[in-house]
């Protein structure tokens, strides 16, 4: 068995396959940049792209890469991640050198502000042309999430199963659903104005009176279908394939009427108390072991020299629906407060 074969295990991977990286194969910049970095020592992430466990290891891959340099993950939601670093920012006192989220609105109100600094990263040039487009020089593209379904296989058989998001409101799947809410997830947030440009509001209504269990983010949904507690939930469709690989009784569904797409950024903090860290990971993050690490999770690799994971379709064939990063902000408010409105929470 290869080391790319342990991948999959995460922190097993990184025990089992030592990487030998040098710094000689650095680029001249990514060598300036970790030296500098070494004299800072470590580097503050907050994110809200990977689930906990998954921070954790893509900051392990780092350290790896970089010793001397640690890398500190503070995983939270995007609503949760953005209120923090807000506070810090009106108390002046920025905590968070990089900042990744599910909702690049959120990177246009901090840039709006003066609170990112400018930066392209010197991986940029390897990646995919469509999620460079959606970088600027204040953020770059550093994963991707496609919100769709799943569902208990062993309490819906594949024929019963939904095949979009218009059979949520389905009356047979009442008190059966789980979502997340966009008041703490950027991602649900998202998600809420994309079903709602489709569908008008009148879909959230009907979703409400199958009485959704709703969760912070899709995290809970995915975890209340794999107990059995709810048999369908809106999920991140790569968590919910790296699930039922692993032998989870869960199957992921690429909904007919449009996978819903969020982009995630990165951004160095203008105020950093480690810049030059701060820049080094944002690097790493379009690096290609990193992109190899997301295949190792069944996510698409930001860059055009990783091959897309066994299982999920090319993103050519699937159906996608999104928001411009520039006028979605508004707009989720909207969605937030009408989401408290109808389901009264």
């Amino acid at each position: 068995m290869t080391c790319k074969s342990f991948i999959a295990a995460g922190a097993l991977y990184l025990a089992l396959c030592p990487v030998a990286w040098a710094q000689d194969d650095m680029s001249a910049d990514e060598s300036r940049l970790y030296e500098a970095a070494k004299t800072e020592r470590s580097v503050t992430w907050y994110t809200s792209q990977f689930n906990t466990e998954q921070a954790e290891q893509a900051c392990a891959l780092f350290t790896k890469r970089y010793p001397g340099v640690d890398c500190h993950p503070v995983r939270a939601t995007g609503g949760v991640v953005f209120q923090r670093l807000t506070q810090e920012l009106q108390a002046d006192s920025v905590q968070a050198d990089v900042i990744s989220t599910n909702d690049l609105s959120d990177l246009v109100e901090l840039r709006k502000g003066g609170h990112l600094a400018s930066y392209v990263p010197e991986n940029r040039q390897y990646m995919e042309a469509s999620f460079n487009d959606l970088s600027t020089d204040h953020w770059s593209v550093t994963n991707i999430v496609l919100g769709g379904l799943a569902y208990n296989t062993d309490l819906i058989d594949e024929a019963d199963a939904p095949k979009g998001w218009r059979d949520l409101v389905d009356p047979k799947w009442k008190d059966q659903i789980a979502i997340g809410h966009p008041g703490y997830s950027g991602f649900v947030g998202l998600w809420g104005l994309a079903l709602r440009e489709l569908y008008g509001w009148d879909y959230f209504e009907k979703l409400a009176a199958n009485n959704p269990q709703i969760g912070r983010s899709v995290f809970d949904g995915l975890n209340l279908v794999i107990s059995g507690e709810r048999k369908i939930a809106l999920v991140s469709l790569s968590n919910a394939a790296e699930q039922s690989k692993i032998g989870k009784h869960i199957r992921a569904v690429f909904p007919d009427d449009g996978a819903v797409l969020a982009p995630a950024g990165s951004s160095v903090l203008e105020k950093a108390p480690h810049p030059n860290a701060a820049r080094l990971l944002v690097n790493f993050l379009l690096s290609k072991d990193m992109s190899e690490f997301l295949v190792s999770g069944l996510r698409y690799p930001l860059r055009s020299d990783v091959t897309p994971p066994e299982g999920l379709p090319p993103l050519a064939d699937i159906k996608i629906i999104t928001n411009s990063a520039e006028e979605s902000g508004p707009r989720v408010l909207e969605v937030q407060q009408q989401f408290r409105d109808t389901f009264g929470i």
